[in-house]
C-alpha cells in the first residue's frame, strides 16, 4: 500500500464490477451478495488487494475461463486501513476476474447501504427506505471493492429484492423478473459507463414518482447510439403520497439539464436522471452518477411556489443545480485523488450558483453567493488551523474532513475570482474543453488551469498556484501618502499563513492608469486624481481590502449609494475584519441614509455583524449598548412597513408583479427577527396577538422566534411548541429546532439540553446553530456538554459528520480565554479523529474573538 495516502498497489486495475445483491432478508438488517470484478494486469503478483468494511467474506476466488476456480491461499484484512489482501500460490500474469461471496450489514447511521424508517404519508405507519450513500469511502461497506475515484470501471448491478418495492440504480432498467410466484423480482441494470466506485448507487423502497422530458433533443438513446437522440426523461422518485411535493425540483432538473448541456457543448452524458428523495440524510444531497440523492427539504416543497418561504426555493434550486452540475464535473470528469476534492465542489459550487442566476435573475443570487460562501471562505480561511485547497490527504478520515468549506466555497471563490477577471464566458469555454478531453477519465487541478489558460491565452497556473497551494489569501493595504499617491502592499491574511507574494486582481471601481489591475509584486504606487477609490468593487476577489487611509475609507462611505450590493458587502466585511468596533460602527452608520427594502443581502449582513457584536462584547461593555441602540435605529426606521408585513405578508409575496419581492419580503422578516432581539415592544406585543391566530407560515416562524427570544418566554409557550414537533414535516422541525435553541430565559435551558436527545441525530445540527449563536445560554450548554458528553456520543456519534457538526455549532462563538483551555483540556483525551480539524479551527475561532474583545475593550 502506499504509505503516504493510503492507495491500493497499482498491479491490478478493475475494469468491470458484476454486482448481484439478494436484498429479500434486508427487513433484518441483512444482504447478501456477490461481486465479479474483471481486472487488468499492470504488473505481475499474487496478491489481490480490495477494501471492505463491514462485510463477512463468504468465499472468495479466480474464475478461469474455462470455469476453475482458484482460492486464495490465505486472506488477511486490516481494520484501520479496511484492506483484504488475498495471497495466491502463484504469480497472477493475465486479466482475470476474482468472484466474492459476501454478506452485509444493512447499516442505520446515514452511510453505505443504510435504512430510512419514516412515517407513512398516507396512512402514518412506519415505513422503511433503503438507499446508498458511498462518498467518499463507503462502497466498501456495501461490496468489496478498489475503493479510489482513479479507479474507475464500468458496472453491472443486479438485486433482487420483494416485489413490492420500486428498485432503482444508476442506470436504467434492463430487465426484470419475477421469481417465487411473483413474491420477489429480480432487477438487472444496463451497463454504466465508466465511473468511480463512490458514485455508484442503489434504492429500494415503497416508491412513487413524477417525470418531465427535457425540452432540447441532444441526448443519446438507451441504445448508446448517439445519432439517435431524445429528450431526457428526468424523474423525482419519493415515498408513496410524496412526490408531487417535487414538482419546483423537477422544473428547475429539466431547465439546469439542458442549460449546462449548451454550456459546456456536452450532452447529458447518460440516458436518464433520477432525483431520489431519502427520509434520512445528513448532507443536503449525494450526486450519484443519474441517481441523485436528496434530503427532503433539499427536494421537495411542502406548499405551493407562491406560498413558499423564499429560502425554501432558493435552497432547492441551487441544491439540485449542484448535484446536476456534478454530473459533468466531477462523474464525467473526476479528481485522480481526494486531495484535489475542490476540482468536484468548488467547480458545482460555483456553476450551481451561475445556473440558479440565470433561472432566477430576481433574487440578487451574486449577493447570495457574497454571504453564503465568499465571505465564509474567508473567515474560515483567516485562520491558523484552515487548510490549502490542495490538501494532502493520508487515510479515510482526513477524507471525510476535507468536505468543508475550505473546499466547496473557498474553491467557488477562487473560481468566480477567475471567471470575472477573465470574462465568465471565455472562463467557461475553456471548462468545456477540460470536459472533452478528460470525459469519463480522471483529472488534476493542472489540467483545468491549462484548458482554461490555453482558451483564454493567459497563464493561469502561475497566477492561481499560490491560492490553492497555500493556506490563507493577501490583505491588500491601501495607503495615501501625498499629492495623491496611493500605495498598495500585501501581505498574508494570518501570522499561520505561508509567507508569499499572490497575484491580485485589483478590480476596482474606476479603471487605473497603472494598465492591467494586477498586482504581482509585494507593494506599487501609482497616482490618481480622484479619491473615490474601492478596490475589489464588486467582492469578486478572494482577499480583503485594509484602507489605513480614513480620507479614502470615507469617501466610498459618502458615496455609498454609487455601491453595487456586493460592493457594499464587501465594504462591510472588509471593515469589520480590518478596522475597530468603533470604526466599523461609523462606516455602518452611512448605510441608514440609503436603507433600500430589496437590498436585502446588505442588511442581513449589517444585522449579522451587529449580532456577532453582541456575542463577542458582554452585557455591561459600552460596544454592546452601542449596538444595541444601532439595531434600535435600524429597526425604528422600518418599523411600520415592517409591521403590515407582519400582519399581512401577502401584501408583498402576492404581488406577482414584483418580481423582486421575495428580497422585499426577506428584508422586512430581518427587520422583525432583530426587533425580537432589542425586545421592540410594538413587534413583541404584534407577535403575541398574533400566535393565537391563524397565520401562513412566514408569519407563524418570526412570530414563534421573536417570543420565544424574549427574556421572559414561558414554560407553557415553550412546551407548546416543543408539541408542534411531533406533528411536524421535515422542514417545519429543522425551522422549530432554530426557534427553540434561541430561548433566553434560564429556566427553560434544560428544556433546550433535553431536545438533543430527543430530536432525530441528522436534525440536531439545527438545534446545534442555534445554541451557539445565543449568548445567554452559551455558558450553560457548554457545561452540559461536560456534563453528558458520553451520552451525547452515544446518541449522534454513529455519523461522524453529526458529531463534527453539533460540536463545531455549538462551542465556536463562545468567548474568554480560560474557557478555551478548558475546551482545549477537556478534549485532550477523547477522541476526536473525526473531528480533529473542526475542533482546532473552534478553539482558534474561540481564541480570535478573545482578542477582538480584548482589543476594544
Amino acid at each position: 500500500m502506499s504509505t503516504s495516502n493510503q492507495t491500493l498497489p497499482p498491479h491490478f486495475d478493475p475494469l468491470h464490477y458484476a454486482i448481484e445483491l439478494d436484498c429479500c432478508d434486508i427487513q433484518n438488517n441483512v444482504f447478501h451478495g456477490t461481486v465479479s470484478i474483471n481486472f487488468r494486469v499492470n504488473e505481475p503478483s499474487n496478491k489481490v488487494f480490495l477494501n471492505l468494511r463491514d462485510l463477512k467474506l463468504l468465499s472468495s476466488a479466480i474464475e478461469e475461463e474455462n470455469g476453475l476456480l482458484i482460492e486464495p491461499d490465505s486472506i488477511k484484512y486490516d481494520e484501520v486501513t479496511d484492506v483484504a489482501i488475498l495471497t495466491f500460490v502463484e504469480e497472477i500474469h493475465e486479466e482475470f476476474t476474482l468472484k466474492v461471496v459476501y454478506q452485509g450489514a444493512v447499516q442505520t447511521n446515514m452511510t453505505g447501504f443504510y435504512k430510512s424508517e419514516y412515517p407513512s404519508p398516507q396512512d402514518g405507519t412506519t415505513k422503511a427506505m433503503y438507499s446508498t450513500q458511498f462518498e467518499a469511502t463507503d462502497a466498501r461497506k456495501a461490496f468489496p471493492c478498489v475503493d479510489e475515484p482513479a479507479r474507475k470501471a464500468t458496472f453491472d448491478v443486479q438485486i433482487t429484492a420483494s416485489s413490492e418495492l420500486t428498485v432503482l440504480s444508476n442506470m436504467p432498467l434492463k430487465t426484470s423478473l419475477e421469481l417465487d410466484n411473483g413474491i420477489t423480482t429480480v432487477h438487472k441494470f444496463r451497463t454504466s459507463p465508466k465511473m468511480s466506485t463512490y458514485l455508484v448507487a442503489w434504492a429500494l423502497g415503497e416508491f412513487e414518482y413524477i417525470e418531465r422530458l427535457t425540452d432540447k433533443c441532444i441526448y443519446p438513446c438507451e441504445n448508446g447510439d448517439s445519432r439517435d437522440v431524445q429528450k431526457l426523461p428526468v424523474r423525482v422518485y419519493a415515498a408513496k403520497g410524496k412526490s408531487q411535493l417535487g414538482e419546483f425540483a423537477l422544473e428547475v432538473a429539466t431547465k439546469v439539464i439542458d442549460y449546462y448541456s449548451g454550456l459546456f457543448d456536452i450532452p447529458y452524458p447518460l440516458p436518464k436522471l433520477d432525483l431520489l428523495c431519502v427520509e434520512a440524510y445528513s448532507h443536503n444531497a449525494m450526486e450519484n452518477f443519474s441517481l441523485i440523492t436528496f434530503r427532503p427539504t433539499a427536494l421537495l416543497l411542502e406548499t405551493s411556489v407562491d406560498a413558499s418561504n423564499p429560502l425554501s426555493l432558493q435552497k432547492i434550486a441551487y441544491v439540485v443545480s449542484h448535484e446536476i452540475a456534478h454530473q459533468w464535473f466531477g462523474n464525467l470528469v473526476t479528481m485522480k485523488w481526494w486531495d484535489e476534492l475542490w476540482l468536484n465542489e468548488g467547480f458545482a459550487t460555483w456553476i450551481g450558483y451561475y445556473a440558479v442566476n440565470e433561472m432566477f435573475p430576481e433574487w440578487d443570487v451574486p449577493s447570495l453567493v457574497m454571504c453564503k460562501s465568499h465571505e465564509v471562505a474567508l473567515e474560515l480561511d483567516s485562520l491558523k488551523e484552515s487548510h490549502p485547497v490542495r490538501v494532502t490527504v493520508k487515510n479515510a478520515k482526513d477524507i471525510d474532513q476535507l468536505f468543508d468549506t475550505i473546499s466547496y466555497l473557498k474553491g467557488c471563490s477562487l473560481l468566480e475570482m477567475v471567471s470575472e477577471f477573465l470574462g465568465a464566458d471565455k472562463f467557461i469555454r475553456g471548462v468545456a474543453q477540460y470536459l472533452k478531453r478528460n470525459a469519463f477519465s480522471n483529472a488534476t487541478m493542472d489540467d483545468l488551469l491549462g484548458s482554461v489558460g490555453e482558451v483564454c491565452e493567459i497563464d493561469l497556473v502561475a497566477r492561481l498556484s499560490n491560492w490553492i497551494l497555500k493556506t490563507g489569501y493577501p490583505l491588500l493595504v491601501v495607503e495615501e501618502t501625498h499629492d495623491n499617491v496611493i500605495r498598495l502592499s500585501q501581505k498574508s491574511s494570518s501570522s499561520g499563513s505561508d509567507s508569499c507574494k499572490w497575484w491580485i486582481p485589483l478590480m476596482t471601481s474606476k479603471a487605473l492608469t497603472i494598465g492591467k489591475s494586477e498586482l504581482w509584486d509585494s507593494s506599487m504606487s501609482f497616482t490618481e486624481p480622484n479619491k473615490l477609490m474601492h478596490f475589489n468593487a464588486n467582492g469578486y476577489g478572494f482577499y480583503r481590502v485594509d484602507y489605513k487611509s480614513k480620507a479614502l475609507l470615507f469617501e466610498i462611505c459618502r458615496n455609498i449609494d454609487a455601491l453595487s450590493s456586493r460592493g457594499k458587502l464587501a465594504l462591510i466585511h472588509d471593515v469589520k475584519a480590518t478596522a475597530s468596533t468603533e470604526v466599523l460602527l461609523e462606516v455602518l452608520t452611512y448605510f441608514l441614509e440609503i436603507q433600500d427594502p430589496y437590498d436585502y443581502y446588505v442588511w442581513a449582513a449589517i444585522l449579522a455583524t451587529c449580532s456577532e457584536l453582541l456575542l463577542v462584547f458582554g452585557q455591561l461593555s459600552h460596544f454592546y449598548r452601542e449596538t444595541e441602540s444601532f439595531i434600535s435605529l435600524i429597526v425604528e426606521t422600518q418599523l411600520e412597513a415592517a409591521l403590515s408585513f407582519l400582519k399581512n405578508p401577502d401584501s408583498i409575496l402576492a404581488s406577482s408583479s414584483d418580481k423582486r419581492r421575495a428580497l422585499k419580503a426577506q428584508f422586512y422578516e430581518q427587520i422583525l427577527l432583530a426587533a425580537g432581539k432589542v425586545s421592540n415592544e410594538r413587534v413583541v406585543t404584534q407577535c403575541e396577538l398574533l400566535n393565537d391566530k391563524k397565520c401562513s407560515s412566514i408569519t407563524r416562524q418570526i412570530v414563534l422566534s421573536v417570543i420565544l427570544s424574549q427574556p421572559n418566554t414561558s414554560p407553557k409557550t415553550f412546551d407548546d411548541v416543543v408539541d408542534q414537533l411531533k406533528t411536524a414535516t421535515l422542514a417545519k422541525k429543522e425551522s422549530l429546532l432554530g426557534i427553540l435553541g434561541k430561548a433566553r430565559n434560564p429556566i427553560l435551558f434544560g428544556k433546550i439540553f433535553g431536545l438533543i436527545f430527543q430530536a432525530e441525530p441528522m436534525d440536531v445540527q439545527f438545534l446545534a446553530e442555534a445554541m451557539g449563536s445565543n449568548p445567554d445560554i452559551r455558558l450553560d450548554l457548554w457545561q452540559f456538554i461536560k456534563d453528558n458528553y458520553t451520552r451525547i456520543c452515544d446518541r449522534i456519534g454513529s455519523n461522524p459528520t453529526v458529531l463534527e457538526r453539533f460540536v463545531r455549532f455549538s462551542l465556536s462563538n463562545m468567548v474568554g480565554s480560560s474557557l478555551k483551555l478548558e475546551i482545549e483540556h477537556f478534549f485532550a483525551d477523547k477522541d476526536v479523529t473525526t473531528f480533529d480539524r473542526a475542533l482546532r479551527q473552534t478553539l482558534e475561532k474561540i481564541e480570535k474573538s478573545t482578542s477582538y474583545a480584548d482589543a476594544n475593550a
